[in-house]
């Protein structure tokens, strides 16, 4: 299985870039009248991404050596990315709760680019571990 691992990588790579394109379609269609009549072919895309995108991490997780992921990075990215689709579910509902449709893009958006960050630098505090000597 290792031999799969560049393949793997970049697909969920991949995977994640499409998973904010289409997060910032779910805003459009959410928020633009004309495009509701898409909402509901751009939610079940989106989902079947979520899962392949899943799917792929999984994949890594069992063909990498748990050293790999001992510091607890793979868990804080786990947390954000959960958080990140609960701004998304909040986001997409008829009537988004507490906060404006814009708000949880954003919300969405920060806890997104942090759980990249947080897998880039293979490090719980992501790109604030360059502020930390």
């Amino acid at each position: 299985m290792v031999h799969y691992y560049l393949q793997i990588k970049s697909a969920h790579v991949f995977l994640g870039l499409l998973v904010a394109a289409l997060f910032c379609l779910s805003f459009a269609t959410s928020s633009i009248n004309p495009l509701k009549s898409i909402r509901t072919p751009v939610k079940y895309l989106s989902w079947t991404v979520d899962v392949s995108l899943l799917t792929a991490a999984m994949m890594l997780l069992t063909i990498l050596p748990g050293v790999m992921y001992a510091n607890g990075w793979l868990l804080v990215k786990l947390v954000a990315l959960g958080g990140f689709v609960a701004c998304r579910h909040a986001m997409t509902a008829e009537r988004s709760p507490l906060l404006p449709r814009w708000a949880w893009l954003l919300a969405g958006g920060v806890l997104l680019a942090y759980a990249y960050s947080v897998a880039r630098a293979h490090h719980p505090l992501g790109i604030f571990a360059n502020f930390i000597a």
